[in-house]
């Protein structure tokens, strides 16, 4: 879901991002810095600034994001329009961090587009299509933000093509923080299978679930007989934990884990969801529902 949001990022500007910064989109020009991106584009006044929040690994999001931008006829639309700051929310510079802190990301991928004045005009929790990709760069290199919301361009346009793309005017969203935090309307909106019971254990029983929460990066290995070992650290990079718990699944299906210490709190079930090639745990199935996301890999 897109919206645009006008705040200023003057204080962005100073900061630098890591001269090994990851880089997460192929061919794209990039720039190390905020301040540097935002001086081309302002020489450029048809490009816009693209900072890409991302994730190295444990992510089935950010990796299919990124094969959809890195090829094809879609690589070649998009890279014209961009110039790209990297922004790695895993492993982060203390510049990177920086960065994240202002923007309040928590999630990957995310990616926030800025203006030649340095204003942060639209940004998209991640992409689930082409179709999706293609009038994304459109709304955002046509500057369409002055005229509509994403959300009302994308379902006018669907199904249109070229000169049948109509841009439907409405009231332009008011000033907000960037919201990445995904939500079970997000998982519906994928192809996605809802997992209990046998077929549930059968997917998870003896691997490594690399899951976030809020604040925490999660390293959860389900071992045989329920046990559960678990490695972490802090997203804001203060603190990192070790120990124990337990998982099983329900006689209603859902996932059920229990860890406590080194300041994480896992103590819930869950009715589990996989779209594509992630999983996602919510706690009742509301719309609005917080989707806490996970991946699976073996021990």
């Amino acid at each position: 879901m897109i919206v645009r949001i006008a705040s200023a990022v003057a204080a962005l500007l100073v900061f630098a991002s890591s001269a090994q910064a990851y880089s997460f989109l192929n061919g794209y020009e990039e720039a190390p810095t905020i301040a540097q991106a935002v001086e081309r584009v302002r020489a450029q006044p048809g490009r816009h600034v693209l900072i890409y929040f991302g994730m190295p690994k444990g992510c089935p999001q950010c990796n299919y994001t990124r094969s959809i931008l890195s090829s094809g006829e879609l690589h070649a639309r998009w890279k014209a329009n961009y110039v790209v700051v990297n922004v790695d929310i895993y492993n982060p510079s203390n510049e990177e961090r920086a960065i994240i802190a202002k923007y309040g990301i928590t999630w990957a991928p995310v990616l926030a587009f800025l203006d030649g004045s340095g204003k942060t005009v639209a940004y998209a929790k991640q992409l689930r299509n082409e179709k999706e990709a293609l009038l994304l760069n459109e709304f955002v290199s046509q500057k369409l933000y002055e005229k509509t919301e994403f959300g009302k361009y994308y379902t006018a346009n669907f199904e249109a093509r070229g000169a049948d793309r109509t841009v439907p005017v409405t009231k332009v969203a008011a000033v907000q923080k960037i919201d990445d935090r995904p939500r079970f309307r997000d998982v519906l909106a994928q192809k996605h299978e809802r997992l209990g019971g046998d077929s549930l254990k059968a997917a998870i029983a003896g691997k490594r679930m690399l899951k976030e929460n809020q604040e925490w990066f999660l390293a959860l290995d389900l071992k045989p007989g329920n046990a559960l070992a678990a490695t972490g650290k802090r997203k804001d990079g203060t603190a990192t934990m070790q120990g124990p718990g337990k998982w099983y699944v329900t006689k209603k299906g859902k996932l059920c884990l229990e860890l406590t210490g080194g300041g994480v709190d896992e103590n819930w079930c869950r009715h589990v969801f996989r779209a594509g090639e992630g999983y996602y745990v919510v706690k009742d199935l509301r719309p609005d529902r917080l989707a806490y996301r996970f991946s699976l890999e073996q021990i």
